[in-house]
């Protein structure tokens, strides 16, 4: 129990230190002194920088994806469900710009080391599969490719908000992007 506190513990400043600065600019020390561990004992848990910022930012996600379903799994309608979804992708946007960049370096990096796309793809999957779901009930046409577009969205939304967010309004894009994927349905 004690080894999985201190690697809880190594996690969570690594997260914390990762969402401050660049995945490049923070060293193993520093996260070792914030968790409260040797370095010796932070290697033990992760044998590299990248296998650290790698599960430091999927506990990241882990912790909005909680986030998001204790939102939508009250609500009655896939309509509703859809609308809280985008409400909390963009919000998680513009509230975490700095974690939406540590989430691009980490995945740049897992492109690099081609190592770890298998996490990726499995947290894709999963969140594809919620919104697939969502989409079906509403009757919407071709709801695993509405599914990726959204994801898309939101994703070419995160990056273009970190350069032009002072022209964009935020809650009118949550509209358009509710709009745009309730607008067609089966007929």
């Amino acid at each position: 129990m004690k080894g999985e506190e201190t690697r809880r513990r190594i996690v969570r400043a690594a997260l914390e230190l990762f969402s401050e600065r660049s995945y490049h600019d923070v060293s193993m020390e520093e996260i070792a002194r914030k968790a409260g561990v040797s370095k010796g004992g932070l290697f033990h848990h992760f044998p590299s920088k990248y296998e650290l910022a790698k599960e430091a930012l999927f506990y990241g996600l882990e912790i909005w994806g909680r986030e998001v379903i204790s939102r939508i799994q009250p609500l009655e309608s896939a309509e509703e469900r859809l609308w809280a979804i985008i409400d909390a992708s963009f919000d998680f946007v513009i509230q975490s710009l700095k974690f939406s960049r540590f989430f691009l370096e980490v995945y740049e990096e897992s492109l690099k080391q081609k190592n770890g796309l298998d996490i990726w793809k499995a947290f894709g999957s999963e969140y594809l599969g919620i919104l697939e779901d969502i989409f079906r009930e509403i009757g919407a046409e071709n709801p695993r490719v509405r599914a990726f577009l959204l994801g898309a969205l939101v994703d070419g939304f995160a990056l273009d908000y970190l350069v032009f967010r002072d022209e964009v309004s935020v809650e009118e894009a949550k509209k358009e992007a509710f709009r745009i994927f309730t607008c067609t349905k089966r007929s």
